[in-house]
């Protein structure tokens, strides 16, 4: 099967859950990662944590504590009234054991069947109404109305991370018909009229014949399952790809906008580990605070830490150990583990990691020959990756100890010898070097299989990389933003600092032996195994120095100017790239952006294209010298409008992109052939957009624009084409990410920024037009 590139760390138009009145004095109560006691909790030990979490999710609406006093209740009934007729529906027994069981069985039935028509009632009139999302705020319908009711009424129930996500709907399937109408109206801008007649030509085609027992087969497959669309998705779209991760489906993500001088290398990678260690356990533990307020399926957040994607021959598969206690750091070519939990499950403090780190960084021990550019292996095609773990790795006693303790490690940390940028205003290429260094690295400090790798430099700057089967933006963009904010309480706020630290553990408590702070990994490296190393080093070295990448922090306006002209933010920017990339191509391409069906359960994603006919209207007015002004106006909300009016669609179910893939899927399993759905397949994505989402109100990045992150970045999907990942920071500045490569004659990433700020400049005068008409009322 031929495998299509996706387009990663895309996601738009999140449903958040903002809390206003947010200051620093009040910061601890929302921050959504904080376990309180800092202890660990095995799965399979001590109390049944999960098992009483899990519990909990399945009685939701009501407190387990009320569901205890119901069957407490139903019990002093059925013994008080053993006549009852509900009694009598359970067989009789005369021992005094059985009909105790009988009695406690029929008082878990009795407690349980309100709560069941409770939650079965939500799930399928609550959660799967989303009219909501197509009415205007100021007048609602009656439907929406009492919606709000309910879910103002359900906001007093506490809810876990996955509480609601058993009651999320299933993705519904379009019908064949809508889907192939809206394709062929999405290729319209695009083509020509007669390559647009040769694929309607083909689609009816596929609609007569082969469609209908596809689509059969998909209702059937979707009568069985959460979701059709996802695991088939992660499948062919990430795990069965064989191309190397760091330069293809990875994405980086960056610091913070202000530097902090007066924190150490040290101490960076030391708070780093502990606030990532909180954000484990308050996932095994449920304790987030559900994005979207339980409307949103959170059921991805599990693979966050500790989870391996382990390469196969033909695909991969992920690994998840939960829980870990331990971090690997890589410090010029050596490996070590770091313990960042004592021997009674027990959270080490910061000052103690930081020890850890400083032992490191003063170590005199010199790296094998070979072991600094060990972890290239992971860049590689990742069938020969395959094949090279099971010859060097798992045949290997040494070299499996090493590759067990990296792959269950929380996350993977490279601490740099070297200073990365330390302020927007310096020069644009430091800005630059400090995003493809996070995207791509060096081709020795990152593990491309790890969930999660970060880096540090000697200046205390950090950033990483994620590999992308395990979630999307929405996973990642929560972590990272209540990480800054309690990163900012540990500096700032004392009294929250105090509650985040917690009980942790200290060496005097529990006389731990210092000298175990860390323990170096040690590797068997063999002349065959150095060839490999080297090889695939060699090999990866001109793929990532092919990125070409250009990063800009647009400083002149944000969102606010934008919300102010009555046009969605995500539309606006979309609007400007389309207008860049016309700029710079001199056409109209296929562009893929991410919309959000995480209202549904086990959802991801559903492509949201942005190449509408209203859109190109507007592209070529703005390049009409002889078009006013108010017209463009006219014609950039008329494509605003369209553009959030199809996301919404592709949100509620309604997008024709995945459901296409899995019928093409399907046509490979029962081997039919399909030309119309080839053609669909083989359609790449020259230009490919992506926004990282603002998922909490954490931090308040008006009030504190230092706190901004800059968000990531991807490569660009095709050879030919562009990616661009952009995020809004607070209402001040958008920060833009710009990927091509040099080795493609049509791109330049540089030339398509101007394109852009110009575009951005251009289109912020038509807001003023908006100011100048609404003082006048015209």
């Amino acid at each position: 099967m031929r495998q299509k590139r996706t387009s990663p760390h895309q996601q738009s138009h999140q449903i958040a859950s903002p809390r206003k009145g947010t200051n620093r004095n009040d910061t601890h109560q929302h921050i959504y990662l904080f376990n309180p006691h800092g202890t660990i909790h095995q799965r399979l030990k001590g109390p049944p944590t999960n098992y009483f979490i899990g519990a909990a999710n399945r009685l939701w609406p009501v407190p387990p504590l009320y569901f205890g006093v119901s069957i407490v209740v139903a019990a002093a009934y059925h013994m008080g009234l053993q006549t009852n007729a509900f009694l009598f529906l359970f067989p009789h027994a005369n021992s005094l054991w059985l009909r105790i069981l009988r009695v406690g069985v029929a008082s878990f039935v009795t407690a349980y069947i309100p709560i069941f028509a409770v939650r079965w009632a939500l799930k399928h009139f609550f959660f799967s109404y989303h009219g909501y999302l197509f009415e205007s705020p100021m007048q609602p319908s009656l439907k929406t109305k009492i919606w709000r009711i309910l879910h103002k009424i359900l906001s007093y129930a506490p809810r876990r991370l996955q509480s609601c996500d058993a009651l999320l709907p299933s993705l519904p399937l379009p019908k064949l018909s809508d889907t192939i109408e809206r394709y062929l109206d999405a290729l319209k801008p695009i083509l020509t009229e007669e390559e647009h007649a040769k694929v309607k030509k083909l689609a009816y085609e596929f609609a007569k014949r082969d469609g209908k027992l596809l689509q059969f087969i998909t209702w059937i497959y979707w009568c069985f399952v959460d979701n059709y669309v996802t695991p088939f998705w992660e499948k062919y779209a990430y795990l069965s790809s064989r191309d190397g991760l760091l330069t293809n489906t990875s994405f980086g993500h960056c610091d913070i906008f202000q530097q902090r001088p007066s924190i150490s290398q040290a101490e960076r990678i030391a708070r780093l580990m502990f606030l990532e260690c909180l954000a484990m356990m308050a996932v095994d533990r449920e304790e987030i605070v559900p994005p979207g307020k339980g409307l949103m399926c959170a059921k991805h957040f599990k693979k966050y830490y500790a989870t391996t994607r382990i390469p196969g021959t033909q695909h991969d598969t992920l690994c998840s150990r939960y829980l870990s206690k331990h971090f690997v750091l890589t410090h010029k070519g050596r490996y070590y583990k770091v313990n960042a939990y004592d021997e009674n499950n027990r959270l080490h403090s910061i000052e103690y990691l930081t020890e850890a780190v400083n032992e490191i960084l003063a170590s005199e021990d010199e790296a094998v020959d070979g072991e600094e550019y060990i972890a290239a292996l992971t860049t590689d095609d990742r069938s020969r990756w395959c094949k090279n773990r099971e010859r060097f790795f798992l045949s290997n006693a040494i070299n499996r100890q090493a590759l067990e303790i990296i792959e269950s490690a929380i996350t993977f940390g490279s601490i740099e010898d070297f200073d990365l940028f330390s302020s927007i205003k310096g020069n644009p290429e430091l800005l630059d070097h400090l995003d493809k260094f996070m995207l791509v690295g060096n081709g020795k400090n990152v593990w491309a299989d790890k969930s999660v790798c970060f880096s540090v430099s000697r200046n205390a700057r950090w950033g990483g990389t994620n590999e992308h089967s395990i979630g999307d933006a929405i996973d990642h963009d929560l972590f990272l933003e209540n990480f800054v904010t309690m990163d900012y309480c540990l500096s700032n706020d004392p009294v929250n600092a105090a509650k985040l630290r917690g009980p942790t553990s200290t060496c005097a408590r529990y006389n731990c032996n210092s000298n175990k702070k860390i323990e170096r990994i040690n590797f068997d490296i063999n002349e065959e195994m150095k060839c490999e190393i080297m090889r695939c080093y060699q090999e990866y070295k001109p793929q990532a120095d092919d990125i070409d990448l250009s990063m800009m922090c647009f400083t002149e306006f944000g969102k606010g100017l934008i919300k102010q002209g009555n046009i969605s933010p995500d539309a606006f920017l979309q609007m400007a790239i389309q207008l860049a990339n016309y700029k710079d191509q001199g056409k109209f391409v296929h562009t893929y952006e991410s919309a959000s069906t995480r209202l549904f359960a086990n959802s991801r994603t559903e492509t949201l294209r942005s190449v509408t006919k209203e859109s190109c209207a507007f592209v070529l007015a703005m390049l009409d010298q002889q078009c006013t002004n108010e017209k463009r106006l006219r014609l950039l909300r008329s494509a605003a409008d369209c553009h959030v009016q199809h996301n919404r669609e592709c949100m509620v179910g309604k997008g024709f992109d995945r459901h296409l893939f899995v019928l093409y899927i399907f046509s490979r399993l029962f081997r039919i052939s399909s030309p119309f759905l080839q053609y669909f397949i083989n359609q790449s994505w020259p230009l490919s957009t992506s926004q990282a989402p603002k998922v909490t109100s954490l931090p308040n990045e008006d009030k504190q624009p230092e706190l901004s992150w800059f968000g990531g970045s991807f490569a660009a999907v095709t050879n030919d084409g562009y990616g661009v990942c952009y995020r809004f920071a607070g209402n001040h500045s958008i920060c833009i990410h710009i990927t091509s490569y040099h080795s493609a004659p049509n791109t330049d990433s540089h030339r398509f920024q101007k394109h852009l700020s110009d575009s951005l400049r251009e289109m912020a005068v038509l807001l003023s037009t908006h100011r100048v008409c609404t003082a006048s009322k015209c």
